[in-house]
């Protein structure tokens, strides 16, 4: 049961790590004062916005794997 535990750790760790990622990437668009199109960078703000709601979703699979396997 461990080995399975680590194992989903691990993969939502990651997952995570991807999550914010791309957050981090959308975020940068969206403020870069190079960029003009305003539209597409409302967008990106939301879509970084949204992988922060997902990064925070696999946070508490974290820890419920934590808490409970």
């Amino acid at each position: 049961m461990k080995e399975n535990r680590e194992k989903l750790l691990r993969y939502f760790q990651q997952m995570k790590g991807l999550e914010e990622s791309s957050r981090d990437y959308y975020m940068k668009v969206a403020l870069d004062p190079n960029f003009d199109n305003q539209e597409i960078k409302n967008t990106f703000e939301r879509i970084s916005k949204d992988e922060q709601r997902h990064a925070d979703i696999v946070a508490k699979i974290i820890s419920l794997i934590n808490n409970n396997i």
